[in-house]
């Protein structure tokens, strides 16, 4: 096995359940981790050969500009199930922080894994 990570990747979505959250967008940080299936020896140094967290990063955007989402719980499962779509994936780990939500918090948030 080995893991791939994206940490504090700072996005804008529309996400809410709240009237003043809605038809704006806010900032949300996410953070990545893929357990995956040890495919580096095969790979060939070849981008094809390992999970590519780039990918993983514009499927979860263009997950995020597809509507408004109401939990910050639904982004976290959403990103998580986007990541499994890659076979080699066996768990993914999702932890979804809004920051501007609370003044005396620097975020609130929520934590997913899925499992294959």
């Amino acid at each position: 096995m080995y893991r791939i990570f994206v940490r504090d990747l700072v996005l804008l979505a529309e996400v809410g359940v709240y009237d003043s959250e809605k038809n704006r967008q806010q900032r949300i940080r996410l953070n990545i981790e893929l357990d995956c299936e040890d495919t580096i020896a095969g790979a060939g140094d070849r981008i094809d050969g390992v999970v590519c967290y780039f990918g993983v990063v514009e499927r979860i955007k263009a997950m995020l500009a597809e509507r408004h989402i109401n939990l910050i719980e639904t982004v976290a499962d959403r990103a998580a199930a986007l990541c499994l779509h890659d076979a080699r994936v066996v768990e993914a780990r999702v932890t979804v922080e809004k920051l501007d939500v609370l003044e005396s918090a620097a975020s609130v948030g929520v934590t997913v894994a899925r499992r294959r």
